[in-house]
């Protein structure tokens, strides 16, 4: 049964167009965000410093505009009758339990949802650190924030 599974596995080549066009999904709703804080700016004459909420603020906000709106948009569309994001329906793929073939559960979407994300959050932590450490002078910068950093590009490839 192993084997039979096996060959119903899509290609890694249908995964990664699948992948960049849940990217493009993605970048547009970033688009939407920054033609959001442009007309911001052009009524308000104020340019938005994060930064003034301070580094939890800011990361509150980002992962409130961006990541969340991000995470929503996965697990809605995975755990849908479709069980595909928008690029996994353009490629015909859908998301299954691997062990069994079936449909994959609420929590373990949920879960898979969150694994995604991981570490583009833990990069805007480190981001809005660095940020908010470089934007008082200071130049250097604690070895554990440099971890995180790390840590945020190895996640993925792990």
């Amino acid at each position: 049964m192993a084997a039979a599974q096996e060959s119903t596995r899509p290609a890694l080549w249908s995964r990664v167009l699948a992948s960049l066009v849940d990217y493009l999904v993605i970048l547009g709703w970033m688009l939407a965000l920054a033609a959001t804080v442009a007309l911001l700016r052009l009524s308000t004459g104020k340019i938005c410093n994060w930064l003034e909420l301070g580094p939890a603020g800011a990361q509150l906000l980002g992962f409130a505009v961006l990541v969340l709106p991000v995470g929503i948009y996965l697990f809605l569309t995975e755990s849908s009758a479709a069980q595909a994001t928008l690029g996994k329906r353009r490629l015909q793929l859908q998301v299954v339990d691997g062990r069994t073939g079936e449909r994959a559960s609420t929590p373990r979407i949920l879960l898979r949802t969150a694994v995604k994300l991981l570490p583009w959050e833990i990069a805007h932590f480190s981001v809005w650190d660095f940020a908010a450490i470089a934007s008082t002078g200071n130049t250097t910068f604690p070895v554990w924030l440099y971890t995180a950093a790390v840590v945020a590009n190895v996640l993925p490839a792990v």
